[in-house]
This record gives structure tokens, sequence and C-alpha cells, in this order.
């Protein structure tokens, strides 16, 4: 029952990611070709990327943000144990063999499966049934699927799983200690006082790079504001649209609803219109930041040579803890990864041009009367 609900947001945040990979992909016919394409569709200023005022993300890195890191290695050091003899509560994480059957047909069964009691995994109203048992106990509890429940086939009808309950799953937290540090290092540090060091550093570095970022992106942002569109490559923009259209169309097959209620649930849009001036939005966002980096990197020369190509490749390497470079180029074409790095280069140029301050906001003017 679960399915569906666990896949909504993969598909609800893998749509746009999916949209941007290959809106950057360029006709792959010379070095410049891709760049040249998209400069055709505006004209942007000089003074576009010049003093572009952005307020700059916070760098700052507080006592709780170390022990929030402090807290995730005790965690991530945790070791479970199985407590055959407690009564389940809510809140607890079980283990459990089930067999699910609908009108005496078996439909799905598990074993050695996790169940957390609160979440109702198997159903709406199942972990009431199963809260006061114990290990040991067996089971047979029953869920209704709603009326409106998206697997047309199942909806209304009831199931009964019969469920074997093995053991609470205990998870133990170790406390901060020399010597939890040092076996977790592999001795690489010895007390709590190097390991906290070493965690604030890093979160300082993780920090600088997220800032970098968003900052990097703001400005962007703003120089596009600034720009007037004169076209969108409309066949390529339509193109892309009915690829994600044709995609959502079997995936809702797949599911056995029909495409409204697939993108009513997983995009909250509740009609197909609604949905393409979604599609076209992102598409055309994705647009305008393809047609500024074009422009700028055609007007200034920073259209990325091999070297730049190359240290993105590195960067993706790094990033995405890839082992070799034939792992990138499962995820960027040539073509992407041109874009990319040179993008990078526009960045790095106009970066170098702006103004921080404190707010973006325009000052409302006073009153001249008032201020006297």
């Amino acid at each position: 029952m679960d399915t569906v609900m666990k896949t909504k947001k993969i598909f609800a945040c893998g749509l746009v990611a999916a949209l941007c990979a290959g809106l950057m992909t360029g006709c792959g016919v010379g070095k410049e070709s891709q760049f040249n394409k998209y400069s055709k569709c505006a004209t942007v200023d000089k003074s576009a990327y010049t003093d572009v005022e952005y307020v700059p993300e916070s760098r700052e890195i507080t006592d709780d943000d170390v022990q929030k890191a402090i807290d995730k290695f005790c965690s991530d050091n945790s070791e479970t144990s199985e407590d055959k003899t407690s009564t389940i509560k809510d809140g607890d994480k079980i283990n459990v063999d089930y067999v699910e059957t609908i009108s005496g047909t078996e439909k799905d069964s598990k074993t050695d499966y996790s169940l957390t009691m609160g979440s109702n995994t198997l159903g709406d109203g199942s972990d009431e049934q199963l809260i006061g048992s114990k290990p040991g106990d067996k089971k047979t509890i029953t869920v209704t699927y709603p009326d409106d429940y998206s697997d047309t086939t199942l909806a209304g009808l009831t199931a009964e799983y019969a469920v074997t309950i093995n053991y609470i799953s205990v998870t133990n937290v170790p406390e901060y200690t020399d010597a939890l540090v040092k076996k977790a290092s592999d001795g690489e540090y010895t007390t709590t006082d190097d390991y906290t060091k070493h965690l604030r550093e890093d979160l300082q570095t993780e920090k600088n790079d997220s800032a970098d970022s968003a900052d990097r992106t703001a400005v962007l942002k703003a120089i596009i504001k600034k720009v007037k569109f004169d076209k969108y490559p409309e066949e390529e923009i339509s193109g892309y649209v009915q690829t994600v259209v044709s995609n959502a169309q079997k995936n809702a097959e797949n599911y056995g609803i029909d495409f409204e209620t697939y993108t009513k649930y997983f995009y909250g849009y509740s009609d197909e219109a609604s949905f393409l001036d979604y599609l076209h939005t992102t598409v055309e966002s994705v647009m305008q930041e393809k047609i500024v980096v074009s422009c700028i990197a055609l007007d200034n020369d920073l259209i990325a040579d091999n070297d730049d190509v190359q240290a993105y490749r590195e960067k993706v390497m790094k990033k995405n803890n890839l082992e070799n470079e034939s792992d990138v180029d499962k995820y960027y074409s040539e073509d992407d990864l041109m874009f990319y790095a040179t993008e990078e280069n526009v960045l790095d140029f106009v970066m170098g041009r702006t103004v921080q301050v404190d707010s973006t906001e325009e000052a409302t003017p006073t009153d001249s009367t008032e201020a006297e």
C-alpha cells in the first residue's frame, strides 16, 4: 500500500532535475554551436551583469550545528539489539513476517520486514492493531483501502494481514567519548576535542560551498530578471514537455491509474492543462539560464576549453564520490559538461562584478513633511 506514497517525492523532485539535465544538452556540432543557438534568443547588455547586488548567504557555524554533527556521529555508530520480551508501543521499530490476502487470494508477502509503529506502513489503522502485542505473537489485522485509492483495482477492498512478530529492534546510541572516536575513526582521531575540531572544519567547508552556490544562483537570477527574452526555441521546449508527459503517462499506466489522477497525486495539478502550464514554465526558466549564460560567455570569451571541462569532470567525480571518469559519462553528455564548465566560467566572471548588500529590497520613500 505504501509503494506509491514512497515514490511520490522521488518523481516530483526528479522531474525538474531531469528537465534541467536534458535542456543543458546542445546539438553537438562544434564547440560553440549550442551557445550560438541560445544567444540568438536575447540580447544581454553588459549593464545587466555589472554591479549586480545580492545578499550573501551566511557562512557562520554555530555551536548548535557542531552539536548536531556530534549527535549524528554517535547515532551513525549506534548498535542494534533484538528485544523479544517487551510489549510493543507507539514509536517502536519491529521486525515481522506477513502474508496479505484479499478475498482469500494472496496478494503480497514479506519476511524479515521492518515496521515503525505510528507510520501505518501497512495501511491506515494497521499499527493500532499491533501495539500491545509481544514478539512471538501471531496477529491477524485488517486494512480497508479507501474508495479513492490510487490503484482503482483495490479501492474499497479489505486486506487481511497474517502477521508474525519477530522482535522489537532497539537502537543503542553510544556516548561521545575518546574511546568511541578512536574506534570509529580507526585511530585517526584519539580524543573528542580533536574530532570536534575536525567536525567543525568539515561543517565550515560544507557551509562555505553551500553559501557560494546559493550566492552564485542568486546573482544569476538577478541577471535573468534584467534581461528581456525575445524568443525561446519553442520546438525544443515542446519536445522536452512531450517527453515528460509521455513518461508520466507510462508511469500512470504502470500504477493502473489515469493520467489526471497521476498528475494530481504526484504534482498537485488537477487537470492536464495545469500540468502542461507548469512544465512549460519550468522549461522556460531553465532556457532563460541557458540563454543568459550563452550570451555572457560569447561576449566575454568564456567558452570552456578542454582544461575547464576536465576540471568540471573532476568536480563532479568528487562531489558525487564517483570512482572514475566513465561514471561521469553515464550522467553527462559532452555537451552537458561543456555547458556546465562554461557556466562555471561565467559565474566566476560575474561574481567579480557584484556588490554585496544587506538587502536587495528598495527602500520605501519617506514623506519629506514627516521627516521634518
